[in-house]
């Protein structure tokens, strides 16, 4: 199994880069209250006028919390976005959409806590950094436009009288950033198949005082490859076994097709064969037909059963 591409670090936007703070310690606690009534009222027509859905649309709460400075000063902050929910929406839909882009070509090879650590073969590369651009100048460019927009008009204005009237300075949304940058897929070039024998630098080194550092160093590399061989392995199994279940059906083409490059990319080309080219003959007939081709291409009717000894058989899955 040839283990080399590029190892992905993700950056994408939160949606709470489109929420601002303001500090309402200052004003009594009935005309607070007023402000946060008030404010929810206008966020929610707000929402309404501005989304293309507007019979959806919830009501928008305002946050408020304390804030403790000193063990005597207790901050009162009101936390929210004065934009419209439906660009909220898009930054998280657009996050969303960011990492299934990524799981679809990368391979996990390692988790830690919440953090993935992704392999992306060299063959998917190009066209998950041009998805990523076109995430860019499709989407984020435009929102970006249409923030700016938005705070030039009469909705903003609004807002910012409605803080002025209860006591609060409006400053603090003429000069709120709302920082959108891009989304970034940064990418690293390795190759989990280096091998130190094969090293003019350590062949050249003197042996008597590096033999022992040099064995140390061979046998990490080993045992860190085969680890990450293997979690490659079980992630492309799972992925096949998902798909064979129906837990993944959106875009089953696209699917199977980003699989089996991936395989191949990867030295796994039985894993194509024997999987995945009967998985999408089977999936392109209708769904009364499949038992049928499925015991034919398998032997078995059930397609998870089928998939899953299929994996078990290709002698790939086991020699990495």
């Amino acid at each position: 199994m040839s283990l080399n591409g590029f190892i992905v670090d993700v950056r994408t936007v939160s949606e709470s880069n489109l929420e601002l703070e303001v500090d309402a310690s200052r004003i009594a606690w009935e005309e607070y209250r007023k402000l946060v009534d008030e404010l929810g009222d206008v966020l929610s027509e707000v929402d309404e006028k501005w989304s293309v859905r507007s019979w959806l649309v919830r009501g928008r709460s305002v946050r408020g919390r304390f804030r403790r400075v000193t063990a005597e000063d207790r901050r009162r902050i009101l936390r929210f976005s004065p934009l419209p929910s439906s660009y909220s929406n898009i930054l998280k839909n657009t996050r969303a959409y960011m990492y299934g882009l990524v799981a679809d070509n990368c391979l996990v090879l390692e988790q830690v806590g919440t953090r993935k650590v992704y392999l992306l073969p060299r063959s998917m590369a190009p066209l998950l950094v041009e998805g990523v651009d076109k995430i860019n100048r499709e989407v984020i460019e435009p929102l970006r436009q249409n923030i700016t927009e938005f705070k030039d008009g009469d909705d903003y204005l609004r807002i910012e009288q409605l803080l002025f009237r209860h006591g609060i300075d409006p400053t603090v949304l003429r000069t709120a950033p709302f920082n959108v940058g891009d989304f970034v897929v940064d990418v690293l070039p390795v190759d989990f198949g280096y091998s130190v024998n094969g090293d003019d630098v350590y062949t050249r080194m003197r042996r008597t005082e590096t033999v022992r550092g040099l064995e140390i160093l061979k046998a990490q590399l080993e045992r860190k490859h085969r680890e990450y061989a293997l979690n490659a392995v079980s992630d492309i199994t799972r992925r096949i076994v998902d798909l064979a279940s129906g837990r993944r059906s959106h875009d089953l083409e696209g699917k199977l097709g980003a699989l089996k490059e991936i395989c191949d990319s990867l030295g796994l080309g039985d894993i194509s064969e024997r999987v995945l080219k009967p998985l999408k003959e089977i999936m392109g007939v209708r769904a009364s037909e499949r038992e049928g081709l499925t015991e034919k291409l398998f032997g078995t009717k059930n397609l998870k059963e089928a998939v899953e000894n299929a994996l078990k058989a290709s002698a790939q899955v086991l020699e990495v």
